[in-house]
């Protein structure tokens, strides 16, 4: 075919990411590159550059876009080939250049494999098809969102997967992953004990395999937005709603609210040094309220550790403590805890037995959870119409929604649980405090201060010294500890033949 020498083409092909992983987008840029060079050949035109990028056109500021117009103004070229016209623009302020310059006759032509759009097309017919771009951009975002709008209400999270949780195509929603489902509560578990930091949480999820994808640990942003996920506990929040998740939850409402304590709490901790190995720091209280601190200290022509109060809120007149005084108190308060391994059967024997003897139990448990169930579910649509019908506001209906949808869930968790255990709720946390108290008695305390300080931090609550004394009480659930022991003839000063100081004043700890 004859060639018209003073039409110089540009040829421009785009895809709408960079995204390496989307391999439909990666493929159209060779496909639209083909087509155009195709043309070329077949209708022998000048092609003087063919320009490929990487950039939605949903919005104005493509770089090579806009140095190809402006080339075209300085005459490099003066016409476009492109696959279709959408390839050019689908937002009105690129159209509009566009536009005017084919009006112009700057552009003297742009062409696409199925027709040709000159000077007299830049009215009515090229906004048309400028129309139907941005159209299709308005209406597919308005489809997109409808879309998980839709598949929130059902109870699917259509967002990307959090750590623990694995996309089931079949059933469309996330479920828990068989590899990495029990990281998530083991690590929450971890920082509501109140011994780790952010950073430290970050290094602990590196070692379980939790890492960036460039393979470095997370930052503190991000190990923050996974510890306030509230993804775990089976409610979704999208574009500031908040909806029910229909999959099932990896950490317990409970263990997440005691989380978000302890980041309140070291939302602004203080600079500690490194270096000091202090086992029992942050562990106490002083009997003012502060925190008890740790230093060396010279005497008797050694060097001591001693525990102090920081006096953060105020003047205290409480003494300094030597660090082998506070470890022999905690050893005074534990060893009664520890239980051998044929009371620890005696115990088990007694609570598998009634375990046993449950099962009407259960059965009413079940349907009490249920008839529980249904006012719950009766007052949030309640609370959804009184939204729709303008009766309340926005930010009292999301506070609202999201108090009943906790209490829902927790209700739920209860009820799967019932079903799953085939035991009442006070079975599962018994036992686990028998193994505690079993592992407690193995445990050879006069080497390691670090495990002394752990366990004191697991059974004991309001933990304090006051006037060189350390007292405890027993936390959840050990505080039922001497009714358990009492159900096998056991109490908690006698039951263990490896306790000794049986005549020593024991710390104040007390169920």
């Amino acid at each position: 075919m004859f060639m018209t020498p003073h039409i110089k083409y540009f040829g421009y092909v785009r895809k709408s990411t960079d995204d390496k992983k989307n391999k439909r987008q990666v493929l159209s840029l060779p496909t639209q590159s083909r087509g155009i060079r195709e043309l070329c050949d077949q209708e022998n035109l000048s092609l003087i550059e063919l320009i490929e990028e990487a950039k939605t056109a949903k919005q104005p500021g493509r770089p090579l876009f806009n140095a190809m117009l402006t080339r075209i103004e300085r005459g490099e070229a003066n016409s476009i080939l492109v696959a279709d016209i959408d390839r050019l623009y689908r937002n009105p302020f690129d159209e509009g250049r566009v536009r005017w310059m084919l009006q112009q006759n700057i552009i003297a032509s742009i062409r696409t494999p199925t027709r040709t759009y000159t000077p007299e097309d830049a009215g009515l017919l090229i906004a048309v098809e400028g129309g139907r771009a941005t159209d299709f951009i308005i209406h597919h975002k308005r489809r997109v969102a409808n879309g998980i709008e839709e598949k929130l209400l059902r109870g699917e999270w259509p967002g990307q997967k959090p750590v623990g949780y694995v996309y089931d195509s079949r059933l469309r929603n996330i479920v828990p992953d068989l590899k990495r489902a029990k990281i998530v509560p083991a690590v929450f578990e971890e920082y509501a004990g109140g011994r780790h930091g952010l950073m430290s949480i970050s290094a602990r999820l590196f070692e379980l395999g939790v890492k960036t994808r460039s393979g470095r640990p997370w930052s503190k942003w991000a190990v923050r937005y996974f510890l306030t996920n509230r993804l775990y506990i089976g409610i979704m929040e999208w574009d500031g709603k908040t909806y029910e998740g229909k999959y099932k939850p990896l950490v317990s409402p409970e263990l997440f609210n005691a989380v978000q304590k302890v980041l309140k709490i070291k939302c602004k901790p203080r600079r500690v040094r490194n270096g000091h190995n202090f086992p029992f720091c942050g562990l106490f209280r002083c009997s003012c309220g502060s925190m008890m601190t740790a230093q060396w200290a010279k005497g008797n022509g050694g060097l001591y550790r001693y525990y102090r109060c920081t006096k953060k809120t105020g003047v205290c007149s409480e003494p300094y403590v030597a660090e082998a005084k506070v470890t022999e108190q905690c050893l005074v308060a534990l060893r009664p805890l520890a239980l051998s391994e044929g009371e620890a059967s005696a115990v088990r024997a007694v609570v598998d037995e009634k375990a046993r003897n449950e099962s009407q139990y259960l059965e009413g448990a079940v349907k009490a959870l249920e008839k529980r169930l249904v006012p719950l579910q009766e007052k949030l649509d309640r609370l959804t119409h009184g939204y729709l019908d303008q009766l309340i506001d926005e930010d009292s209906y999301r506070s609202a929604k999201d108090e009943i949808l906790i209490e829902k869930n927790a209700l739920k968790r209860e009820k799967e649980r019932l079903h799953r255990t085939g035991a009442s709720p006070w079975i599962e946390p018994t036992r686990e405090v028998i193994n505690t108290l079993e592992t407690l008695g193995k445990t050879d305390f006069s080497k390691t201060l670090p495990e002394i300080s752990k366990q004191v931090q697991k059974i004991g609550t309001n933990r304090l010294i006051s006037r060189k004394t350390v007292s405890f009480s027993l936390s959840e659930p050990y505080d039922f500890l001497p009714s358990l022991l009492a159900s096998v003839g056991l109490t908690a000063s006698t039951s263990s033949p490896s306790r000794s100081d049986e005549n020593s004043q024991s710390p104040k700890w007390c169920a």
